[in-house]
């Protein structure tokens, strides 16, 4: 058995030498080929150390004598960017983690002659830097280790706190503005990003095609992703939709060569570039779940998408095993010594516990060996911890219980942690709303401290006046609610919401009437008939006055007859309105007759066309409200019998409460309402026409929400009976009107984002 064993380890040893020595030389020929254009300098190592509490640095080694960096400091993550021109990479990993102090990893990336190094970083701290021979230093310090120094240095970085920093000569100069002087040549730059910053400013006025290229390359399991821009300064937007990443670019738009659907790489599947409105659009559709990390140098934005990190460990079967094949056959064999054996054929550090024990009896031909290590484990109850290069091996309730000893421990130095008093000042959110989300599910009677970011111990309060939290707990509690505060206490995006309400009216209406009477003469002359409109006609007829006047030296009496109109009219259908045009007969000579004929006619077109545009800017899911119009009097009887004057509104008013989506599109929560004064049986009344509608639209788009159309047609006889009916006579007995209205109401409504560079922090 143990002969087999050595046979196989041996054949399994030499070909693991065989492709080492394959693998080193591949290594060397590639360090040769690399030799005719590495730069001179290289970064070795990287580590950080804690000389004081409160302080965390970073040490960055470097073959020689290391170049000044440029930085760049962004947000949402925080990180702090150092790029060293003419400088390799020579780390073994790309992502070191450290979680140590205020720094949470590090990640190196190479591109042309320039190295950059991403520092992951819990929250922004005063900055300095100093050289130590090969090893640039950066020191960071948190504001209550600068209060308890005794040797202040006053040089910081501008934009982070005034309080001053500790550090070894020479130190960073603060950053000033463009017209101060450059920065000393031992002195580290550090500029502030406008593209993740939302304290920086710049202009937003742009509009032309701002996209120069998109590059999509594959990067072990996800992607990278190269935007380049015509103008650095044109803002860039990036948000999260599902499994789509967006980024907007503000005021610049895609070129039509560039508006197209395209395959992508790795973890992006396709690119779509298109544009909305003024705005260029591009959406990187994934195949899966993912994480990203964005930064812009200049011109260019790199996004870098890798596959999630997982919540939990899989299981065997879900385990993707990377070792190098072996082949193992044991019979009844001491476990120890099967860990032995692996740790010497892939020279692995393993430590076994005193507790591991037992013998076993396997036979795997050809399989990874970390796979052939969990099996082991697995069957006898046993399992694993790595850290580092080191594999520690235990029986797994073992495991359990002094990771639970050193949990319980944990929250015992968490009890006896001492309180820090701390004031957080706000700029965007309500310090009374963040100390109710603090104390989420924390009560009178509930002071477990359970669902709230405090401990047991800890107490938060506000001052209003300053709209500052005053938080007291450990520094552990102070440093998530720090950071809760980093992600909450941003400027809320605003919308500017315009509306047009077009009311168009169009009018015909057309009338033709008629008056006309027959007088006979009065009893004067005639003594058999009297012929006219109504009895007050007839009176009129009956009742004279003889007026007499001289004409050639002779007396002539006449009757004087005083005729009430218009009731001598037999048929007085006249048009109502002003009539356009009439014409009158009057017929003396028929016998004793008298004749007045009458003809009228109105035709009129009227178009009207009333636009109203109300505005209204609001913050994101805030209600805001404008109207413009006037108020009605009207009189209102109390149950006493007393009045009092009472106001109705007759306005144009649009109340609006915005939502913005995280693709950009903006749902809105719609009421508008158009009154108009008007007379109804001779009172004042206010006719209205609204609508509550909820919808959404993308930025700048313009929707029609709804139109109301109304087409009132009215034809109008009056006429005597019998007579208003018999043909060719009928027109001198009736009065015709028609009367075709048409109205339109139509809303028109424009969402369009405020792009201030203080929503930038979103």
């Amino acid at each position: 058995m143990f002969a087999y064993l050595r046979r196989s380890c041996l054949h399994s040893m030499h070909t693991t030498s065989a492709k080492r020595s394959a693998v080193s030389l591949a290594v060397g020929m590639a360090i040769l080929g690399q030799a005719a254009w590495a730069a001179d300098t290289s970064i070795n190592a990287v580590s950080v150390s804690e000389p004081m509490p409160g302080i965390t640095e970073l040490n960055v080694d470097f073959s020689n004598q290391p170049v000044k960096p440029t930085a760049y400091e962004l947000d949402h993550p925080k990180r702090l960017v150092l790029d060293f021109n003419n400088v390799d990479q020579g780390l073994k990993d790309r992502l070191i983690s450290f979680n140590q102090g205020n720094i949470k990893d590090v990640t190196a990336v190479e591109g042309g002659n320039t190295t950059r190094l991403i520092i992951g970083i819990n929250d922004q701290q005063p900055l300095s830097t100093r050289m130590d021979n090969h090893r640039l230093v950066v020191s960071m310090q948190s504001p209550s280790a600068a209060v308890s120094s005794q040797t202040p240095v006053s040089p910081t970085f501008a934009g982070t706190s005034s309080v001053p920093v500790v550090a070894t000569p020479p130190a960073v100069e603060p950053i000033a503005d463009k017209n101060a002087a450059p920065a000393p040549r031992d002195t580290m730059v550090v500029k502030v990003n406008p593209l993740l910053n939302p304290s920086a400013s710049f202009s937003r006025s742009y509009n032309y095609d701002g996209l120069s290229s998109i590059n999509v390359s594959p990067q072990g399991n996800g992607s990278t992703v190269t935007i380049n821009v015509s103008n650095p300064n044109i803002p860039l937007d990036i948000q999260r939709n599902g499994d789509e990443l967006v980024v907007r670019m503000t005021g610049a738009t895609i070129p039509a060569r560039l508006q197209r659907q395209t395959a992508g790489a790795g973890l992006v599947q396709t690119v779509v570039a298109n544009n909305q409105g003024n705005n260029g659009v591009i959406r990187l559709v994934m195949n899966g779940d993912y994480e990203y990390k964005a930064y812009q140098t200049g011109s260019q934005l790199n996004i870098n998408v890798t596959p999630p990190k997982r919540l939990t460990e899989p299981t065997l079967e879900e385990r993707t095993y990377t070792g190098e094949p072996l082949s193992l056959e044991f019979q009844d064999v001491s476990v120890r010594t099967i860990l032995e054996v692996l740790g010497q054929h892939t020279n692995t550090n393993i430590i076994a516990s005193d507790s591991v024990s037992g013998n076993i009896t396997l036979r795997l031909i050809n399989v990874p060996w970390d796979q052939a290590l969990d099996i082991i484990l697995k069957s006898k109850n046993l399992d694993k911890r790595v850290n580092g290069n080191v594999i520690w091996i235990a029986p797994a309730q073992e495991l359990q219980d002094q990771e639970q000893a050193q949990l319980q421990a944990l929250q015992k130095n968490k009890e006896l942690a001492p309180l820090r008093t701390e004031f957080i000042r706000l700029n965007y959110a309500q310090a009374d709303q963040l100390r109710q989300m603090i104390e989420s599910r924390r009560s009178a009677t509930n002071d477990s401290g359970n669902g709230s970011l405090l401990s047991p111990r800890g107490t938060v309060t506000i001052d209003a006046r300053t709209n500052t939290l005053i938080v007291q707990d450990t520094a552990e509690v102070i440093g998530n609610i720090r950071e809760l505060v980093s992600k909450l206490d941003i400027p809320v995006r605003q919308v500017m919401i315009e509306a047009r309400i077009v009311s168009a009216n169009d009018g015909f209406s057309k009338e033709m009437g008629v008056k006309w009477g027959i007088l006979s003469n009065g009893v004067h002359k005639n003594r058999d008939l009297l012929v006219g409109g109504s009895q007050q006609t007839l009176w009129d007829l009956k009742k004279y006055d003889m007026q007499t006047i001289t004409v050639n030296g002779q007396s002539i009496s006449y009757p004087d007859y005083t005729i009430t109109r218009p009731d001598n009219l037999n048929v007085n259908l006249g048009t109502v309105a002003d009539p356009a045009g009439r014409i009158a007969f009057g017929l003396l000579s028929i016998s004793d007759l008298l004749l007045d004929l009458e003809l009228s006619a109105m035709q009129a077109d009227n178009k009207g066309e009333v636009i109203s545009s109300p505005k209204v800017l609001t913050a994101d899911k805030q209600t805001a409200k404008v109207m413009s119009g006037t108020q009605i009097p009207y009189q209102e009887a109390a149950a006493s019998g007393a009045t009092s004057t009472s106001f109705v509104e007759a306005a144009l008013s649009l109340e609006v409460t915005p939502n913005i989506t995280p693709d950009g599109r903006i749902g809105m929560q719609l009421n508008i309402e158009n009154g108009s004064p008007t007379i109804i049986n001779g009172a004042t009344a206010v006719a209205k026409d609204s609508i509550q509608t909820n919808v959404v639209v993308d930025d700048g788009q313009t929707v029609v929400l709804g139109g109301v159309f109304k087409n009132n047609v009215t034809n109008g006889v009056t006429k005597v009976p019998f007579l208003g009916d018999i043909p060719y006579i009928d027109r001198f007995f009736k009065r015709t009107s028609k009367t075709n209205t048409k109205e339109e109401l139509l809303i028109f409504i424009t969402p369009k984002l405020v792009n201030d560079n203080l929503s930038r922090g979103r």
